[in-house]
């Protein structure tokens, strides 16, 4: 039992992603099933985040699911004062 949930903690962490992936990922978490592919966070086995990780690199999914991924997004981006270099 115990070995799984270490399995379950491990998928949760992005390998060669930034500290700002991580909380962004952690933060989806908390409302949505998420998972890692490579450095992607995919959100409800449909919705696609691509690094930055900024709206518009939200893809798939229904208008509806790709809709809430990036107000959630969005949000967190705000929350966590997530500063893009390049952008002021």
């Amino acid at each position: 039992m115990m070995h799984r949930q270490a399995e379950i903690e491990a998928e949760r962490i992005g390998v060669g992603v930034t500290p700002e992936a991580q909380r962004l990922f952690d933060a989806l978490s908390k409302t949505l099933p998420v998972q890692w592919n490579k450095t992607d966070i995919v959100v409800m086995k449909e919705v696609r985040v691509c690094s930055p990780y900024l709206p518009e690199n939200v893809s798939g999914g229904t208008s509806a699911a790709n809709e809430r991924v990036k107000k959630v997004l969005d949000f967190e981006r705000k929350r966590l004062h997530v500063r893009v270099p390049g952008q002021f």
